[in-house]
C-alpha cells in the first residue's frame, strides 16, 4: 500500500507544470490579501549614446523634461524606479512631479511632487538605480501618467529611447501645462512604474529585441505585441500586467545596441516586482548581424543559442519564475538574410518547439509566416523590411500569446 501511495505521489511531483491562468475574478469585497507592489509599465535602460539621431536629444541642460507612459496594472499608489544603472557618473536630478495624462500626452491633473528619501532634490549614485517615494494617485490599467523631471546642470541618462516633452529652460515640473514643449526620442531616466494594490495582480515580462520593443508599430499608439497583450487582458479583467524589455537591436549572447539577453535578464526581467513569467522572443539578430560588414566574427550555431537559452530557463527556474520560449519569425528578405542563418533559425525554432526545456512555446513563426513562402513573413503584416511586423502583425503575436498563456477555462 506504501508503494501505491508513493508511486501516484511521484507521478504527481513529474508532471508538467500548468500554463499560466488568470487569477480567479473576485468582487471587490472579498479581498482581503495585503496591498503589494507590482510593476505596470517597465523599459529596460541602456548605456548613454555618443551620437543622438535625427529628432532625438542625447543630454539634457537645465531643463524639465516628462516621459509619458501607459500602465498596465492598477492601485491606489505609484513608485517610480529611475535608473543610473548603466552610467558611470553621478546624475543630478532637481524636482519630478507625477500627474494623470492621455494617450497624447497632455496632463490632466494637478502634479503631485515626488521625493526620493523625503528629498525632492537628490542625486542618483553611477551604476544604481533608486526608487521613488510612493506617490498617492489612484490609477487604472490602460491608464496614461505624465512624469515631468527637471535635470541639475547637464545629465546624459542612460535610459531607452522614448518619447520625450521638452521644455524650454527651466524648472517647470508643477505646471500642468507647459508652453513651448518640444516632442522628441531620448533617453528616459524612468525604467520602471510601480502600483500598489490589493489581491494577486502578477506580472509577465516580455524581453527581445526590436520586435518586443515594438518597431514597425504605430509611433507612440502602444501597438506592439506585448502592449496589444496587455490591451486585451484588461479588457478581460484578466489581472495580469505586461511589461515590455525588448531592446532594438539586442542580441541574446552579445552586446550591440545594448546588454545582451544573458547579461541583462536579472535586472530587466528577475527583479521586476511582481513578475511570475516571461516570454523571451531573442535570437534573430544574433543569426543575422554575422552577414553583415565589421559581424562576421560574431557567427553562431544554433548550439550556441541552445545553451543561452538554457541559462536563461535556469535562472528563471530557480526564483520560481515561468519562462515561455518565443518562437523566431522568418526574415527572408531582410537586410541581413543569409541561408545559413536560415538553417540556424529553423534548427533553433525546432528545439525550442520539441525539446520541452521551456514553461511553454509562443509559436510566433507560425502565425506570422507567409502560407506560400513559409520564410518570409506575410506580406499583410509587416511594412516591407521583411523583419518586423506592423500593427496587424504584432496583434497576430498578441493573440498567439494569449492562447498560450491565459488558455481559456
Amino acid at each position: 500500500m506504501n508503494r501505491c501511495i508513493l508511486s501516484a505521489a511521484l507521478v504527481l511531483a513529474l508532471a508538467p507544470a500548468p500554463l499560466l491562468a488568470a487569477p480567479k475574478a473576485r468582487p471587490a469585497a472579498a479581498v482581503s490579501e495585503a496591498p503589494a507592489w507590482r510593476s505596470a509599465w517597465g523599459n529596460a535602460p541602456i548605456a548613454p549614446q555618443a551620437v543622438a539621431r535625427p529628432g532625438e536629444a542625447r543630454a539634457f541642460t537645465d531643463v524639465t523634461v516628462r516621459q509619458v507612459m501607459r500602465l498596465n496594472a492598477g492601485g491606489e499608489a505609484v513608485r517610480l524606479r529611475l535608473s543610473n544603472e548603466l552610467n558611470e557618473r553621478p546624475l543630478a536630478v532637481g524636482a519630478i512631479t507625477l500627474a494623470p495624462a492621455d494617450a497624447d500626452g497632455k496632463i490632466l491633473g494637478p502634479p503631485i511632487a515626488v521625493t526620493v528619501g523625503g528629498k525632492a532634490e537628490f542625486t542618483i549614485p553611477p551604476g544604481a538605480p533608486v526608487l521613488s517615494d510612493p506617490v498617492t494617485l489612484p490609477v487604472k490599467a490602460m491608464d496614461y501618467v505624465s512624469a515631468a523631471i527637471f535635470y541639475v546642470g547637464t545629465q546624459a541618462p542612460a535610459g531607452h529611447r522614448v518619447r520625450l516633452f521638452v521644455a524650454p529652460p527651466g524648472n517647470h515640473v508643477a505646471k500642468d501645462a507647459i508652453p513651448g514643449e518640444q516632442a522628441l526620442k531620448g533617453p528616459g531616466l524612468i525604467s520602471g512604474v510601480e502600483v500598489r494594490g490589493p489581491g494577486e495582480a502578477p506580472v509577465l515580462v516580455a524581453i527581445g529585441d526590436s520586435i518586443t520593443e515594438g518597431s514597425g508599430s504605430t509611433p507612440n499608439a502602444d501597438k506592439g505585441w506585448p502592449e496589444q497583450l496587455a490591451a486585451r487582458l484588461s479588457a478581460r479583467g484578466q489581472g495580469w500586467s505586461v511589461v515590455n524589455m525588448g531592446v532594438g537591436g539586442g542580441r541574446l549572447l552579445r552586446e550591440v545596441s545594448g546588454p545582451s539577453a544573458l547579461s541583462r535578464f536579472d535586472r530587466d526581467v528577475l527583479s521586476v516586482a511582481g513578475v511570475k513569467a516571461v516570454v523571451v522572443l531573442e535570437g534573430i539578430n544574433d543569426i543575422g548581424r554575422p552577414a553583415q560588414p565589421g559581424f562576421a566574427a560574431d557567427a553562431v550555431t544554433p548550439e550556441d543559442l541552445i545553451a543561452g537559452y538554457r541559462q536563461l530557463i535556469a535562472r528563471a527556474h530557480a526564483r520560481g519564475v515561468k519562462i515561455y520560449g518565443g518562437v523566431i519569425p522568418p526574415f527572408e528578405g531582410a537586410a541581413y538574410y543569409h541561408d545559413k542563418g536560415e538553417a540556424t533559425r529553423q534548427a533553433v525554432n525546432a528545439w525550442i518547439r520539441t525539446g520541452g526545456e521551456f514553461d511553454g512555446v509562443v509559436d510566433f513563426d507560425a502565425v506570422l509566416r507567409d502560407p506560400a513562402k513559409p520564410g518570409q513573413l506575410r506580406g499583410e503584416a509587416h511594412g516591407g523590411d521583411h523583419l518586423h511586423p506592423n500593427d496587424a502583425g504584432y496583434a497576430l503575436m498578441a493573440e498567439a500569446a494569449d492562447r498560450v498563456l491565459f488558455p481559456a477555462k
